[in-house]
């Protein structure tokens, strides 16, 4: 069988192209680097990409729509504000203009990038309504009550200077709250522009801009004027729920209760203990919102690898002053090495008692259950015990496990989960959850404050959209498990044969523990769904493709190390799958994601490293396809490693021949 090489042109998405699409192709590892060091010239070939880095696609042109309206139609309003000078970034919620301004004058910014308290003026505050949106099409199938779903539509516009884009893009890329490209696509239509030839706009009954402005100083102590919050901003009109949102909820209860870890747990599990959001990130800012406003005071804490995002989201987390004379205890404590689960234990459990000596506390704790892209399971059970005992909420992100395969209801209070990914399953929708444990100390006080804050922002194109994308998540589960098993058991045994010269250091999946003092395997398997129990039936049930053939399994996610970047480039660059940010999606995607997101800075990439996070990684997110294509792709990529690793032994063996001849 003759490999076929990718057709898909750089920087468009996975097949099948829609303008709702979430990946982008990067193909080699030269790309990946010049993505990451900010390479106009490859921006500029950008058709698609991760909605979260920046808006692109149907958010753009939205953006440039209304900007190009503001510059013509109302210029008193917006000196200086256009298209060529300006981007813009649109939220469903007012906070978006405290947050913004914030961020861009805050500390963690790099210095070539931080606004000034004076500078924060360049930040522009406008708010635009939509009325009368269609935000269920005409042709769509909905009950008769879902005229309500034709609605008023509030955006916030963050407006800044196109030169210092970088100063307030991560208010964008970290809390993961602008809106989606589904509700762009609906909103574009409604904003008018100038009738050609002349300056004269189109009359609009369903777009309007507001008369309130303002701007980032506005929001910033120290700027000579009044201070605004959140309450001096007009007020929001979020979006209404469908008949989807309900049906996503009840669709997740119904999986966390399909073959539990501890049914009497999972029975109490209700549709409102469930939370959705725009992404993933969304779901875990607002989590950590919840938790600070419900009173929970002290460092976050988080242990091994845990998303990027995450980890930004959590390291400009403050930290914070006890009583007069008691030190300061710092915002965010990361535990970064976790192979040796009672280990870190034992540093986390030491780490507890000292705060208590002190008269504090843990805020709470975050842990990916396994990690991304570690693939590292920790002793939940032993964490749940040290929880209890320093009276702290444990958070679980379950995203790379996925929820059909483990149940971790009764080790977590909270469980967030990115439904952008396998749940999806399409790489075309984005979504996030809160999913509260009913067996919680902290449910009663939490279940309170989000159902206080909480404020749908799923639009509901996108509900719907994802939940019919996750009719099939059992079944595309199912393939996954089996092909990311079996390219992991084929690149662990391919370690074990060559290793003279060695081509891989070693394959990273839940289902292989790195040694026997670390079993990190058994750990996954007691969170593990039942894979013997006779699968449910009936409704809600019937409508899941592949519902009576599921077997839990480890997952789509694997890694793979390797002893150098050049045996690490050499695979990469040869292996005929599509390569770029994202898991979970139809089609297997490579990346090299340490190097990708840790590289650019020494001291970064050290820390990173440290915990095993090496730059001489290679991420796997395996797909749908056939296994027999995948073994071939991958061997032959194999082929070019263990050529390049030839190439280096032999180099080395010179360098020390040559070495003793001196001598």
């Amino acid at each position: 069988m003759t490999v076929k090489p990718i057709t898909t042109p750089l920087g468009h998405s996975l097949p099948p192209h829609t303008p709702h699409a979430i990946t982008t192709h990067l193909p080699g590892w030269d790309t990946a680097l010049r993505l990451r060091d900010g390479d106009p010239e490859l921006g500029k070939q950008l058709k698609s990409m991760y909605p979260r880095f920046s808006p692109l696609s149907l958010v753009k042109d939205l953006c440039t729509k209304i900007l190009t309206h503001l510059s013509t139609t109302s210029p008193s309003s917006a000196p200086g504000i256009s298209p060529s000078t300006h981007g813009c970034l649109p939220f469903t919620t007012p906070d978006a203009f405290p947050l913004s301004a914030a961020h861009c004058i805050s500390h963690h910014r790099p210095a070539e990038h931080r606004y000034s308290e004076s500078d924060a003026s360049a930040l522009q505050f406008r708010v635009v309504d939509f009325f009368d949106v269609p935000l269920i099409p005409n042709n769509a199938s909905v009950p008769a009550d879902a005229a309500a779903l034709t609605e008023k539509v509030r955006l916030y516009l963050v407006i800044y200077p196109l030169k210092k884009s970088k100063g307030v893009m991560g208010v964008w890329t970290n809390p993961g709250v602008g809106i989606s490209t589904r509700l762009a696509e609906v909103l574009l239509p409604l904003v008018p522009l100038p009738v050609e030839g002349s300056s004269s706009p189109e009359t609009s009954s369903q777009f309007k801009v507001l008369e309130w402005t303002a701007t980032g100083s506005d929001f910033v102590s120290g700027s000579g004027s009044g201070i605004l919050t959140e309450k001096d901003i007009p007020k929001p009109t979020y979006l209404p729920e469908s008949p989807a949102h309900q049906a996503l909820r009840e669709r997740i209860v119904a999986l966390c209760q399909r073959l539990p870890v501890n049914p009497a747990i999972a029975s109490r599990l209700t549709p409102n203990d469930i939370f959705l959001y725009t992404t993933g990130m969304a779901a875990v800012f607002r989590l950590q919102e919840a938790l600070f406003k419900s009173g929970r005071r002290g460092p976050v804490v988080a242990l091994g690898a845990v998303f990027h995002s995450t980890f930004h989201l959590f390291e400009e987390v403050e930290p914070t002053e006890g009583e007069e004379g008691e030190e300061e205890v710092e915002g965010f404590k990361h535990f970064g090495e976790c192979e040796d689960s009672d280990k870190v234990m034992d540093q986390l459990e030491e780490y507890a008692r000292g705060l208590r000596e002190k008269g504090r506390g843990v805020g709470y704790l975050f842990v990916e259950f396994p990690s991304n892209p570690l693939l590292v399971s920790v002793d939940l059970g032993r964490l749940r015990k040290i929880a209890d005992e320093y009276d702290f909420p444990v958070v679980v992100d379950d995203t790379v496990g996925s929820f059909c395969n483990i149940d971790v209801l009764p080790v977590a209070d909270v469980v967030v989960t990115s439904l952008t990914k396998t749940f999806s399953g399409y790489a075309d929708v984005m979504a996030g959850s809160i999913l509260l444990s009913p067996s919680s100390r902290y449910h009663p006080l939490l279940s309170s404050t989000l159902n206080t804050s909480h404020h749908n922002t799923l639009s509901p194109p996108d509900a719907a959209h994802l939940l019919s994308n996750s009719s099939s998540y059992l079944a595309r589960s199912q393939a996954h498990n089996l092909n990311a098993q079996m390219l992991a058991s084929l690149l662990h045994t391919y370690s074990t044969t060559h290793q003279s010269p060695r081509v891989i250091s070693r394959v990273l999946y839940p289902s292989f523990s790195p040694s026997a003092s670390s079993p990190q395997t058994a750990y996954y398997l007691h969170h593990m769904r039942s894979g013997t129990a006779p699968a449910p039936s009936g409704p809600p049930y019937d409508e899941m493709e592949g519902n009576d053939s599921f077997t839990p399994g480890f997952g789509c996610l694997l890694s793979i190390d390797f002893p150098s970047k050049r045996v690490a480039k050499a695979f990469y660059d040869h292996l005929h799958v599509h390569q770029g940010p994202h898991l979970g999606a139809h089609l297997t995607i490579a990346l090299p994601f340490n190097d990708l997101l840790w590289g650019a800075e020494e001291s970064v990439r050290k820390y990173h490293a440290g915990y095993g996070a090496v730059p001489e990684q290679v991420r796997v997110s395996v797909g749908l396809e056939e296994w027999e294509e995948l073994r071939e792709v991958f061997e032959e990529a194999l082929g070019w490693a263990e050529e390049e690793a030839v190439k280096e032994a032999a180099a080395e063996e010179e360098g020390k021949e040559g070495k003793e001849g001196e001598e």
